[in-house]
């Protein structure tokens, strides 16, 4: 079994942050608690150099058991929901 990992960066909209970061802290926590093939779904900030969150960007870490579970994922409803939501965020 190969597992798959995707890191993924995103660049919200001028004050659209707080939602999208609500938004995909809900969904993190949806997929793990939803999909047995979701084994890791962390949302991160990145630092400047001296060290201050960059604003409006974020990055996902996930962890999928194999091609199926991910293909599973994108999929699922709430999935699609956020790929619309992100068209209004990103």
């Amino acid at each position: 079994m190969r597992r798959l990992a995707l890191i993924v960066e995103y660049e919200a909209h001028p004050g659209q942050a707080a939602a999208f970061d609500q938004a995909m802290r809900a969904h993190a926590t949806a997929c793990l608690a939803e999909e047995k093939g979701c084994l890791r779904f962390e949302i991160l900030r990145p630092l400047d150099e001296h060290g201050k969150v960059i604003e409006n960007r974020f990055m996902a870490n996930e962890l999928f058991a194999d091609e199926a579970a991910l293909e599973s994922h994108r999929k699922t409803a709430r999935w699609l929901r956020m790929a619309e939501l992100f068209k209004q965020l990103l």
